[in-house]
């Protein structure tokens, strides 16, 4: 969710001072359907979950649709179902009824209206996830399946930093035969709402696979459709260099090589955001030196099952035009796991 104009901001403030019909709150109220009240400090809501802070108690998750009223003494940044943004605060009109008021004055408003909110003044997120997959057979043959994939993402304002990894490895019979690693670091930079510059690298090993390594640099633009609680798309550009190492190449330690790069990532929040279908896919091509094409994709969904614990299964296809002699092109790879994610 992209911050708002400072003329947002103080559009809200005006508003506050001509239309405070209003029942004047300090600090953050919840009245819930029960009956309760709980007074704190909201932080955030996300995911039909609202987290409140207070003096008694550490920040903990309130469903949405349990709270009947929200009153705050602070102004929110705050997107809607619609997947609008507006600058607002919450209060109790005199008639008792639930009222956003923003720069348009006060109307009716429920919880349930509240797709994402955030503190207009917070320009600090960050998330993390990782998930493991293991599979063993004992028998007429033996093997083992293991993939352990972790990702971080840290944004401060307009800057966002991801670093992402992946460590595959398959062995049957005592023969290994998959050791892939992976390790890419991006930073990107939203010069508007939604169009964003990246500079970054990529490490990537498979001795199985006679690639000793693979390191790309590079930068490229990119676009971001949308990013909040239930949907996230983008994609970008990359101009890269590209220095690697085959087993069967004797040259293949050259620098020089160029090579352009289109990354598209994908990600939808079903079933009040329990279950999260994802798409991940790269398409690389060499443009001096050797003409190599990569080309890989990762599709699965991710299922809440309970906390922050989520079971993963998903499909990874990868493709390479010209891989080391003997090698198959094709390599895909069925994982059903346990992650954790935080944020």
């Amino acid at each position: 969710m992209r911050a708002l104009s400072p003329i947002s901001v103080h559009a809200f403030l005006v508003a506050t001072l001509l239309f405070g019909a209003v029942v004047p709150v300090y600090g953050d109220v919840l009245l819930m359907n029960n009956g309760d009240r709980i007074t704190g400090e909201i932080k955030r809501v996300w995911d039909e979950e609202l987290f409140i802070e207070s003096d008694y108690a550490d920040e903990f998750a309130v469903a949405l649709d349990a709270v009947s009223r929200i009153e705050s003494d602070t102004a929110f940044e705050i997107e809607l179902r619609d997947h609008s943004v507006i600058v607002g605060r919450f209060a109790t009109a005199e008639s008792g009824e639930m009222v956003l008021v923003d720069d348009e004055g006060s109307r009716p408003f429920a919880p349930t209206d509240i797709e994402e909110l955030r503190k207009i003044d917070e320009d600090f997120e960050w998330s993390a996830r990782s998930d493991l997959a293991f599979d063993a057979s004992h028998g007429n043959s033996q093997t083992s399946d293991f993939l352990w994939q972790a990702a971080g993402r840290l944004q401060i304002g307009d800057h966002r930093h991801t670093l992402d990894f992946r460590l595959d490895r398959d062995e049957q019979d005592g023969t290994v035969t998959k050791e892939q690693s992976i390790v890419t670091y991006m930073y990107s930079w939203f010069f508007s709402d939604q169009w964003f510059l990246s500079a970054g690298a990529s490490y990537e090993r498979d001795p199985v696979r006679e690639l000793d390594y693979r390191y790309t640099p590079g930068a490229g633009i990119g676009f971001q459709f949308f990013d909040d609680a239930s949907r996230f798309l983008e994609t970008s550009v990359s101009f890269l260099g590209v220095r690697e190492k085959l087993g069967d190449i004797a040259s293949s330690s050259t620098t020089g090589r160029t090579a352009g790069r289109w990354d598209l990532r994908y990600r939808r929040r079903i079933l009040d955001g329990d279950l999260a279908f994802f798409h991940n896919q790269r398409l690389l091509v060499y443009l001096t030196g050797r003409t190599n094409k990569l080309a890989d994709t990762s599709t699965g969904i991710r299922w809440d099952v309970w906390g922050d614990i989520y079971l993963n299964a998903q499909i990874d296809w990868n493709w390479e035009s010209e891989p080391a002699a003997g090698k198959a092109q094709e390599d895909v790879t069925y994982a059903l796991g346990l992650g954790i994610e935080l944020d």
